[in-house]
């Protein structure tokens, strides 16, 4: 059952340039982090930000091969590409290339060890690659230095249902849910503890939650799941 409700990361950051403030050949280039809203700013030839925006326009288009050869030559360009190495790991993430992705974040996290979201990823790679100890230390991790980090409670949630650890998934699902009512992934996986508690009201209830939410965000896929897990509940067992 390990990792089985884990979710990956696909984040995609985005710069801007300002090439007023820096000679010709470099440029101020923002980014958000959008796990703390805090801005990063880090100063990379122009031709590395071109390199950089080429391949989230290709990743975004799916043409994976070439975000890759464009994320290489941004950080060719400049060994010290934080957001280079945090989209070229989603993007090997995303071709089943999980020990690049590891050591893409890897280095982002030698960079710059306090950003939130390279231990996220790292922990979901990890989890996806049954590295389970390691995926606990970087969702703590990522929790440490963003205390309302939802989808790292939640993350953390699914390691430890999937452990065994029920009491401690549910704690960490209703961090989750303290945090953003709305996380319908995180009442999904909430009712699967519960029900793997044996407190069967209890997941109905969440199931029901995460089936309205999906349906409204227009995720029927998921809506038909939880409905599906919510009758299956209801089913007398014989």
């Amino acid at each position: 059952m390990a990792g089985n409700h884990n979710v990956a990361a696909w984040l995609l950051f985005g710069t801007i340039a300002i090439s007023t403030i820096f000679p010709p050949q470099a440029s101020l280039a923002f980014t958000l982090d959008p796990t703390t809203s805090h801005a990063r700013v880090n100063v990379q030839p122009d031709e590395a930000i071109d390199r950089y925006q080429q391949g989230l326009t290709a990743a975004a288009a799916g043409n994976f091969n070439l975000a890759i050869t464009n994320f290489d030559r941004a950080i060719q360009l400049d060994a010290r590409y934080l957001q280079a190495y945090i989209e070229r790991g989603n993007v090997k993430d995303a071709v089943g290339d999980l020990s690049g992705a590891i050591a893409d974040y890897t280095k982002a996290i030698s960079i710059d060890p306090k950003f939130a979201t390279a231990y996220y990823n790292r922990g979901t790679v990890s989890a996806k690659s049954g590295r389970h100890s390691d995926a606990i230390r970087d969702f703590k991790k990522a929790i440490a230095l963003d205390p309302r980090y939802a989808p790292a409670y939640m993350n953390l949630g699914n390691e430890l249902d999937d452990l065994g650890d029920s009491a401690g998934a549910l704690q960490n699902y209703d961090r989750a849910l303290k945090i953003d009512p709305n996380y319908a992934l995180a009442y999904l996986n909430r009712g699967i503890a519960h029900e793997r508690a044996g407190n069967r009201t209890q997941a109905i209830a969440d199931l029901q939650l995460a089936a309205n939410l999906f349906k409204a965000a227009g995720n029927l896929d998921r809506y038909n799941r939880a409905l599906k897990m919510i009758s299956n509940l209801r089913t007398p067992a014989y």
